[in-house]
């Protein structure tokens, strides 16, 4: 009688997250569960830490943010506190002296505050809400009142944006106002838009599309919207023959206008359903390229419906708060995950893989204010801004920086100071540390980035119960690096000890592990301790018997 084969499953390679899904379903290179990875080239590592840019001296609260970019180019970040700003310039590292605002002019945590620069003007713009009038910064040292308009004043505001040369405001909670062009002192009658007037819907935020037309989000509906062609002089108003605003879409809104990010071709944004996509593939479809060809990806499901469990988790009463940025062709997405009341997660949309990549988690306290991208040595780098904690740089360190400063801490090490061998680890798959490791960095406390990946169910597509002999993977590991592996069957339910890998020196290996488990079905699981280690494939043996009588749960 032949000897039975054993079958082999598993993965080259790691390209996207699907969580929501029956891991059984689940294509080739998905893992049903990534904290904290990125799928690289096919290779799942742990994500780059945070570096805090501003020092423990900064202490006020941070209601508000901005890139600022002066006439020679450099960027700085404009950071806004209760009563003046500061600018941090990130390729000096250093911090402006407090720049105030008029005496009486405050802002408190009941404000609803919203920062941007007018390019053509080199102003930069503070909103305050609907009761307090907006300020205007000139850029060196002085924050006023903007002057007194032609026909209306700047209005009130919580949300504006530049765009086209005009300043487009948003005046109540369903108008919005757009300036003349080049200037932020002319405002006509003619030139506010109301959009469903009297209905119980409201604006949330507004962003720029193509040439002279804007996309305006609400609640519970979206809109497009033009202010004309050819009123391009300085001080034009709008041309109102070819104003106009026209519906877009009725049956889906958006629900924080920080989330809004043109990315990829289109925009992204977070509604109550969750993650959506303005895509303009339809357009040029038909006699012309217009507006009209824009189609919301709403046929079937929203761009995030594969982390959709994730999506479930955020806390709706503060997901206004929600913000986003798109950078190195990855959309970040933070959100209040669970009882949060602050941005305490980032969701990874990798536009290369076309898939979600990951639901990034921060210690205790971390608070994404805002996600900015500005130059740092000539490259464009992504930002946070923390509202009680200042500016951090991301994905910069092999941990994240957050705290106090510490003096001239050590990097984390692994949990008994040295990986040692155990009676449980077998001397193949492991070797022993003899030296900690200790590396200098600056003076915040670091934390290590724990990454976890739950890799897809592997079936050997029966629902036959298998015998599962060994598991192998190949990994990865930096000096002083550690990551664990383990293994759990279901139908019958089993778990393995997870074994653990790292080496005081640089190491990669190909790591076989013994299983001797049955079940239906068998997922690797993945964590890692210290530093970024990589995993680039997993695989598991199995015998597939024949027909089975036995029932086994």
């Amino acid at each position: 009688m032949p000897a039975r084969e054993y079958a082999v499953d598993g993965d080259q390679g790691f390209i996207g997250l699907n969580s929501k899904d029956n891991p059984v379903n689940l294509g080739k290179n998905f893992v049903s569960k990534s904290v904290n990875f990125r799928f690289d080239r096919g290779i799942a590592i742990v994500r780059k830490g945070t570096k805090k840019l501003t020092g423990t001296s900064f202490t006020d609260t941070i209601y508000g943010s901005c890139t600022y970019t002066n006439s020679t180019g450099g960027e700085s970040i404009v950071l806004v506190v209760s009563n003046g700003i500061y600018v941090y310039t990130p390729d000096t590292d250093t911090m402006s002296a407090k720049i105030s605002f008029p005496a009486g002019q405050t802002i408190v945590s009941t404000d609803e505050v919203d920062v941007y620069q007018a390019q053509g003007v080199g102003y930069v713009y503070i909103c305050r809400g609907f009761a307090k009038s907006t300020l205007r910064w000139d850029g060196v040292t002085t924050i006023a009142v903007p002057a007194a308009g032609v026909h209306h004043n700047y209005p009130n505001s919580r949300h504006a944006i530049y765009f086209g040369n005009r300043h487009i405001v948003q005046t109540d909670q369903n108008s919005f106002s757009v300036s003349h062009y080049l200037s932020d002192s002319t405002w006509s009658a003619l030139d506010m838009f109301s959009i469903n007037d009297g209905s119980s819907d409201r604006l949330v935020g507004i962003a720029p599309w193509q040439l002279n037309e804007f996309v305006v989000f609400m609640r519970n509906s979206i809109h497009y919207c033009a202010v004309g062609v050819g009123a391009n002089a300085s001080g034009d108003a709008a041309t109102e023959p070819d104003s106009y605003v026209k519906s877009l879409a009725t049956d889906i809104g958006c629900i924080a206008k920080g989330s809004i990010i043109q990315a990829g071709g289109g925009i992204f944004f977070l509604s109550d359903n969750g993650v959506y996509m303005l895509n303009p593939a339809g357009a040029g479809q038909g006699s012309s390229n217009t507006p009209e060809g824009m189609r919301l990806l709403t046929v079937a499901e929203p761009l995030s419906a594969p982390i959709n469990d994730v999506i479930a988790r955020i806390n709706f009463n503060y997901v206004d708060q929600a913000v986003a940025a798109y950078w190195e062709n990855r959309y970040y997405l933070a959100v209040p995950l669970d009882s949060s009341t602050t941005n305490n997660a980032i969701l990874v949309y990798n536009f290369i893989n076309k898939a979600w990549e990951s639901v990034d988690v921060y210690q205790s306290g971390f608070d994404v204010k805002s996600l900015l991208v500005a130059k740092k040595g000539n490259k464009r780098r992504m930002i946070s801004v923390d509202g009680s904690d200042g500016v951090f740089l991301f994905e910069e360190l092999d941990w994240d920086e957050f705290g106090s400063s510490t003096g001239t801490p050590l990097l984390p090490t692994p949990d008994d100071t040295g990986l040692t061998l155990t009676a449980d680890i077998p001397s193949p798959w492991i070797a022993a540390v003899a030296d900690a490791l200790t590396i200098s960095t600056v003076a915040f406390t670091p934390y290590p980035v724990n990454g976890e990946l739950t890799t897809r169910a592997y079936n050997f597509e029966t629902n036959r119960e298998k015998r599962y002999s060994s598991f192998q993977t190949d990994v990865y590991a930096p000096a002083g690096g550690v990551v664990n592996f383990g293994l759990s069957t279901t139908n019958p339910d089993a778990t393995l000890p997870s074994y653990r890998f790292g080496s005081a020196k640089a190491s990669d290996a190909l790591i076989r592990l013994p299983v001797r488990k049955s079940g239906y079905f068998a997922q690797i699981n993945i964590t890692t301790t210290n530093l970024r280690p990589e995993v680039r494939s997993v695989s598991v043996e199995a015998l597939v018997p024949g027909h089975m009588t036995q029932t086994r749960k």
